[in-house]
């Protein structure tokens, strides 16, 4: 809806006006008006709210100097009243105030002697009435409007076509990661922040706090615009950002009444949701933790319980287990942060937004579905490992003291081996950590003979499985130990080749059949005795277990 605000060139226009004269300010003739008053002393500045014009007779100011009645002027127009009439009585206004008003942006206009005040007041006040009287009609009709689209459940998506429709131009609403969820126009959804610069806790027009800011469209050659910002804050203190993109026109106050109305209907929309996700949330907790224990009673009751929540269990999956390791500390426990674990949840279901995924303490789990043909195509591996570096990365920009980790289970053929591929999940998050740290990304399938290794409790019971030959070599006191260890170590990975050994090991051939001999010397191994070999490398992996566990 076009709304035409009243200015002073339309206070002009009336009858009582015809003979008015513009003596200064001209420029500024197209300052809003929202009242009039008759001025009847110089205090009249302590108590005008801005925009108003102000009748006067300059009677009231006769005994002030010129540099009083200048210091005057400039109050008006801090205060931003929208012009000065001005009915002569005495003496004409000087020319330094005529010229005061017009650097200032007051416009000073002379009103014909015989022209009574109330003649340009009574149309004045008639015709802010009539404007005020249809801003309440819109706000009337906007409010009703949004308030039957909450009520007969449309949805989000309804809500801000509705607000693009009054105000003519794209909206689009973002979780509190700056994820779009739902926009009028797909360039809306991204975006390049240049500047933001306007900030407002409230105004006449939006009750709700807002910003402005500039930004850059990449779907637009990169195209310069306009956006209004404003954060709806739901349930905890939760926040979502309806953005108006100013691509058609600029916002006026009736728009800003549409937008206002639009915010508080989606805080609504975003509250229910809310109540709805947390009871979903329950149930899917529950059928996730009845599938991942091997308690499953009934695989057609799993399906049906799959069905209400549109879940399909049909097919192949991987269970992936994803762990928040960093920790805040509250009095003497560590527990995750309600934000760290909601961030993750979240960043997930945007990945993955139309994954199984749940959360158990400060785990979130995923049950990851994989084509039937898996075996014949290890992509599903590759996807996983990119898709959650992906969201590795992510977190780490937005939360600094989060360390996520990720396990990876093998493939369940159906729901019956789903808590099977879990569990090594949680065998590769515990290995993948103890082996590669508090940010490592491990599958089951890659972890070769430590999967043995998860059956100790103590990992120093794993020290009487490393053969005596590679303990005499750990033990001997030469400087050039750790070349001998290094060396033994590729050498056997390279299937005992010399040649391919000192190629990676940037060292000369016969440094390498060198090292081999001292090795043979120190500890008798036989490098031809293929059982002695295997115990060896399996001892290589112990050591190296050991060292990590004890941080070498």
């Amino acid at each position: 809806m076009e709304f035409k605000e009243f200015k002073v060139t339309d206070l002009l226009n009336i009858e009582s006006m015809k003979d008015a004269v513009v003596l200064g300010g001209h420029r500024y003739l197209v300052n809003n008006i929202k009242g009039i008053t008759i001025m009847e002393g110089p205090d009249i500045v302590d108590w005008i709210k801005g925009g108003e014009v102000i009748l006067t007779s300059l009677y009231s100011i006769r005994s002030l100097d010129e540099e009083e009645q200048k210091e005057f002027i400039v109050r008006l127009v801090e205060k931003k009243v929208s012009t000065l009439v001005v009915k002569i009585v005495e003496k004409e206004i000087s020319e330094s105030l005529i010229r005061l008003s017009e650097k200032l942006g007051l416009p000073i206009i002379q009103l014909p002697k015989e022209i009574p005040f109330v003649d340009v007041m009574y149309p004045v006040m008639d015709e802010l009435f009539n404007k005020q009287v249809t801003k309440l009609n819109y706000y009337q009709e906007i409010h009703d409007r949004f308030t039957a689209l909450s009520l007969a459940d449309k949805g989000l998506e309804k809500i801000i076509d509705t607000l693009e429709k009054l105000i003519g131009n794209p909206v689009a609403l973002f979780d509190r990661n700056f994820h779009c969820i739902v926009s009028t126009t797909p360039c809306l959804s991204s975006f390049q922040i240049i500047e933001k610069v306007h900030f407002y806790e409230q105004t006449a027009g939006i009750k709700f706090p807002h910003y402005r800011q500039i930004v850059k469209y990449p779907q637009l050659d990169n195209v310069m615009g306009h956006q209004i910002v404003v954060p709806i804050e739901t349930l905890h203190h939760v926040k979502t950002y309806l953005l108006i993109g100013e691509m058609n026109k600029s916002l006026q106050e009736l728009d800003l009444i549409a937008v206002e109305n639009a915010a508080t209907s989606l805080s609504l929309e975003l509250v229910k949701q809310f109540a709805v996700a947390e009871v979903e949330k329950k149930f899917k907790n529950d059928l996730i933790d009845e599938l991942i224990s091997g308690k499953i009673h009934s695989l057609q009751s799993i399906h049906e319980k799959a069905n209400v929540i549109g879940w399909d269990f049909e097919g192949s999956f991987v269970a992936v287990v994803f762990k928040i390791n960093q920790l805040k500390e509250y009095g003497n426990k560590q527990v995750v942060s309600d934000r760290s674990h909601a961030l993750v949840y979240e960043t997930l279901h945007h990945y993955l937004p139309k994954g199984i995924i749940t959360s158990k303490s400060n785990l979130v789990i995923v049950l990851w579905k994989v084509k039937k043909n898996y075996k014949n195509d290890p992509a599903w591996m590759s996807d996983i490992k990119d898709t959650s570096r992906s969201i590795q990365e992510f977190i780490e920009k937005q939360v600094k003291d989060i360390s996520l980790q990720v396990g990876i289970g093998n493939v369940a053929k159906g729901v019956i081996d789903i808590p099977e591929s879990y569990k090594e999940a949680r065998d590769a998050l515990e290995l993948g950590e103890r082996i590669n740290g508090k940010e490592s990304i491990t599958a089951f399938s890659e972890l070769g003979i430590f999967r043995l290794l998860c059956h100790f409790k103590d990992p120093g019971e794993l020290s009487q499985f490393i053969p005596q030959s590679l303990k005499d070599l750990l033990n001997y006191q030469q400087e050039n130990q750790a070349d001998l260890l290094k060396t033994l170590q590729v050498f056997l990975e390279c299937q005992q080749n010399a040649a391919k050994a000192s190629k990676v090991l940037y060292i000369h051939y016969k440094t390498v059949v060198y090292r081999l001999d001292r090795i043979k010397e120190i500890t008798g191994m036989d490098f031809k005795d293929a059982e002695e070999m295997l115990s060896v490398q399996v001892g290589l992996k112990i050591v190296d277990l050991l060292q990590r566990e004890n941080g070498i």
